[in-house]
């Protein structure tokens, strides 16, 4: 038989020898026990003393016990209560069980086993009661700082999104006779794709398109400190005559020391080229960039020629950079990040490229044409960013 180990048992009867049977037996199981003979008693000795379990007589004299059981419910919902009823008066049990009573027993009480049969279940079921109503607060508390830090999440995000528009430039432009514009379509708030574009001096033009692996704010930082760090060895080069003239071979390689160096464990996939109007070259250097950029010459698209490729940048130290120079003159320059093939319907690799190919041909190279044409205006819940960028000589 378990023990009551001091909890405090409110026992409500106006029938001294029933109430004191009671006491006695309870008294003996290590119950506290508080006793009152009738609603006025049982109300005041409930405030004063915060019983564990109440056993209370339906059938007091004076006063309405069902009342009280309704105060009593109001001001405590889990507050177990077994009522003691005659045989009589079995509505009065049925509507004591509506207002949340755990258990009732007949008169005469005669087995006091069952009363501690009774009073063990109940307060088993009181404290599944008070476990359950602390585990939905402790939810509510879970589900209001989950907002709130969502809500945070969101701020952060669109306040990491304006940094990178920000420091992304201003599309469309024209340097050094050829018209520059973009677009780039995060996955998330923030984008893992970047693309930079930049005077180096009155006859050129240096670009580069780039993908960092992964998705969110890691992917975006790696993006701005790509661009910082260009922008630092662009200064670099135009304050001090010493510095050697950059090359794109040459950016990659220092770029790909300076992520290995920090070892923020991402890689990047690029694409960085260096216009000349003077000579109407392209030279160019590609990091494992895919897709290759499209050539659109003469009303026909084709992809740039590649001999030499490398490895991402930041993946391998011992990685090497080559560089390409092609003649680039009355043509037009489209560059995607591998965002835009998950986003295309062609089941295979080689027809998505075909598409691609189609798209910069039947827009006649321009950018306007083509960002319609691979629907960058309308697509939402995407797998990938998405990057687009076109260079076209005017």
């Amino acid at each position: 038989m378990e023990r009551g180990d001091n909890k405090t048992v409110l026992v409500i009867d106006d029938d001294l020898v029933v109430r004191d049977s009671i006491a006695a037996f309870l008294s003996e199981l290590s119950y506290r026990v508080v006793v009152a003979s009738d609603t006025i008693e049982g109300m005041n000795a409930f405030h004063s003393s915060s019983p564990d379990l109440i056993i209370c007589d339906l059938n007091l004299a004076g006063g309405s016990v069902l009342d009280f059981l309704k105060t009593i419910f109001s001001e405590s919902s889990s507050q177990p209560v077994i009522v003691l009823s005659d045989k009589e008066a079995l509505d009065d049990v049925i509507e004591a069980m509506k207002l949340g009573a755990s258990d009732y027993l007949i008169k005469p009480v005669t087995e006091l086993i069952l009363l501690q049969l009774s009073i063990n279940s109940s307060l088993k079921k009181a404290q599944i009661l008070k476990e359950n109503e602390a585990y939905h607060k402790k939810l509510e508390t879970i589900n209001q700082e989950l907002e709130y830090n969502l809500e945070l999440f969101e701020t952060d995000q669109q306040a990491g999104r304006l940094v990178q528009i920000s420091m992304s430039p201003k599309p469309p432009q024209v340097i050094a006779g050829y018209e520059i514009n973009h677009r780039i379509v995060p996955s998330l708030y923030l984008s893992g794709d970047s693309i930079d574009y930049a005077a180096i001096s009155k006859n050129s033009v240096l670009f580069y398109l780039a993908d960092v692996s992964g998705h969110g704010s890691s992917s975006a930082f790696i993006t701005i400190l790509l661009r910082f760090r260009t922008e630092q060895m662009l200064r670099e080069q135009s304050s001090s005559r010493f510095v050697k003239k950059l090359t794109p071979a040459m950016i990659i390689r220092r770029l790909n020391k300076d992520l290995l160096d920090a070892g923020l464990d991402k890689h990047i996939t690029m694409f960085v080229g260096l216009l000349n109007r003077k000579e109407n070259k392209l030279t160019y250097s590609i990091a494992a960039h895919h897709p290759l950029p499209v050539i659109y010459k003469d009303g026909q698209a084709s992809f740039i020629e590649v001999e030499r490729s490398s490895f991402p940048v930041g993946l391998l130290a011992e990685a090497e950079y080559f560089e390409e120079t092609i003649p680039f003159e009355k043509a037009s320059l489209t560059l995607c990040s591998d965002g835009i093939l998950e986003s295309l319907p062609q089941a295979s690799l080689e027809e998505k490229e075909k598409r691609i190919l189609e798209v910069v041909e039947q827009s006649g190279g321009q950018f306007q044409a083509i960002r319609e044409a691979f629907g960058l205006k309308n697509l939402d819940n995407i797998p990938d960013d998405i990057a687009v960028m076109n260079i076209s000589d005017l």
